[in-house]
């Protein structure tokens, strides 16, 4: 798939007209690779170069976690990387660190960019840089709440407090 038909339909990239695509598509950096089932893409901890999309496949996205009451760390899917998401997007935001681990669960083909030319190029277009930069806070903010879902659990009851205006 060319790379500008998959921007058009990526999360983070909603919402720019196709003179701001073909400036992302233009990168000299991007990378289509492909990965079997069980392949690790990028390990937590590890520091972030690129940012990627999923052409096809299926990836899960890891944390590491103590095995309850042990002192033992596992690995805890968080969160599953479809056709079209994003993830390595720790490579736009400082200190550009993997916050999760990234492995294949099928076949899958990713498209990678490095995050340091995108960033250059979104601060170079400030209107570009805002656009991509929103959307990608809707990616995390998303992803943020499935995780709590996830570790709390969706019967939660919000806490009520009250509100001291100053």
């Amino acid at each position: 798939m060319a790379i500008m038909q998959l921007l058009r339909r990526c999360e983070v990239f909603v919402g720019l007209d196709d003179s701001d695509l073909q400036k992302i598509a233009a990168l000299p950096s991007w990378q289509r690779k492909t990965y079997n089932a069980g392949d690790l893409i990028f390990r937590e901890g590890a520091v972030s170069n690129n940012f990627y999309i999923l052409d096809d496949g299926e990836i899960n996205l890891l944390v590491a976690s103590y095995k309850e009451g042990t002192k033992e760390l596992i690995q805890v899917a968080v969160d599953t990387v479809t056709k079209g998401d994003v993830f390595g997007w720790s490579a736009l935001v400082a200190p550009n660190t993997r916050n999760m681990s990234a492995i294949c669960i099928k076949r899958s083909t990713v498209i990678a960019v490095s995050g340091t030319e995108l960033n250059e190029l979104m601060d170079s277009n400030h209107s570009l840089g805002y656009e991509v930069t929103k959307s990608l806070v809707r990616v995390i903010a998303k992803r943020l709440r499935e995780l709590q879902g996830k570790l709390i659990g969706k019967d939660r009851v919000p806490l009520r407090t009250k509100i001291i205006s100053e």
